[in-house]
């Protein structure tokens, strides 16, 4: 926001005038709503801008003829708005939020380990065994439509055989594949 926009919303404040006879404490109750609400719009989060009020407390309490002023609440939110303007110097010149933990750059790796390889090729084994042990034309149908991703009309034609014919192979494969692959994972 700008230095224009930042006084105008300290003008919509009430003002205080003289000192109230709650003095700091006084000004505090009254000002920690609108300031957190005033720092939490130009911040990062809620926790920020609790922090922020509170650091600008810090500043007002060290200020000995703050409760002297004219305009207390005018003085306060431009204490805020520049107090909010150099957090957001200090951040970019910090590149805040511009870094990125190593951590969030690596990622784990998805490469399979040494023994899912190896568990692996004993299953691509067990299924080679078990495919060449089905009768030809079983074979066959399981390999058009599992590897070349065929349908059952397509095997039908290149094989010279109905559709029905070409479901019975595929399910009779099917089981024994099942059926081998069981046990020989036991």
């Amino acid at each position: 926001m700008s230095q224009q926009t930042d006084t105008l919303i300290a003008a919509d404040v009430p003002q205080s005038g003289l000192a109230s006879e709650d003095g700091f404490g006084g000004l505090t109750r009254r000002l920690r709503g609108p300031l957190f609400h005033f720092f939490l719009r130009r911040s990062a989060s809620r926790a920020d801008a609790e922090e922020m009020v509170q650091d600008l407390f810090v500043r007002l309490l060290r200020r000995a003829d703050l409760l002297s002023l004219e305009n207390i609440d005018g003085y306060v939110f431009e204490a805020a708005a520049n107090m909010a303007r150099d957090r957001g110097r200090y951040e970019q010149a910090r590149g805040h939020g511009r870094h990125v933990e190593i951590d969030d750059l690596v990622a784990p790796s998805e490469a399979p380990g040494a023994e899912q390889i190896v568990a692996g090729k004993q299953r691509l084994q067990r299924m080679l065994t078990a495919l060449n042990a089905l009768p030809p034309r079983a074979r066959q149908v399981v390999i058009l439509r599992r590897f070349e991703n065929l349908t059952y009309p397509q095997i039908a034609r290149r094989l010279g055989i109905s559709v029905s014919a070409v479901e019975k192979h595929m399910t009779r494969a099917m089981t024994a594949l099942r059926l081998d692959l069981l046990e020989g994972g036991h």
